[in-house]
């Protein structure tokens, strides 16, 4: 049996496009990250709260019987494959698409927390949710569009001359 080796140069190496499917996968999974983990944030606490209320030692004060809680640890999956869904984003979508999606976790942690735990929001907070909604569609709606990179001397080009390589895309 005879082992060939090749050396492969590095322009020989691309990257797949991606195009407009890609963009609305990378969207898709950022918004499923978002919800997963806001819904894993609230699943955690009602698990607390709910030792809180039997009279358990609180996980400040050193108690950790929410380990012992299977509601606790699917909320720490649950937050789990939420960073994975948005770690995956970033292959389809932009970081200017996917990051201000990010902070829907935070809406989605609100609303939960008033339906599942019975908080409530105030004025402000809803003020807060609102604006948080506003500004991640403005932010996806009128994100600069990017010059895709599809070999690794065209990476090396635009990060040694970033001011150039902005010009060319102009």
């Amino acid at each position: 049996m005879t082992l060939y080796h090749r050396y492969i140069h590095v322009s020989e190496i691309e990257s797949p496009s991606v195009g407009v499917s890609g963009h609305w996968a990378g969207l898709t999974l950022a918004l499923l990250s978002a919800i997963l983990i806001g819904g894993g944030v609230i699943l955690k606490k009602k698990v607390l709260l709910r030792l809180a209320s039997r009279g358990q030692t609180r996980a400040g004060d050193g108690g950790h019987g929410y380990l012992k809680d299977r509601l606790w640890w699917t909320g720490l999956l649950t937050m789990g494959a939420g960073e994975a869904c948005n770690f995956a984003a970033y292959m389809f979508a932009s970081a200017t698409l996917v990051t201000p999606l990010g902070a829907l976790s935070v809406l989605f942690s609100a609303l939960l927390s008033s339906y599942l735990l019975g908080e409530l929001l105030n004025v402000v907070g809803k003020l807060g949710c609102v604006l948080c909604m506003l500004g991640s569609v403005l932010l996806v709606i009128h994100a600069p569009q990017e010059q895709e990179v599809t070999s690794l001397q065209e990476l090396r080009r635009m990060l040694l001359q970033p001011g150039r390589a902005q010009k060319k895309e102009e």
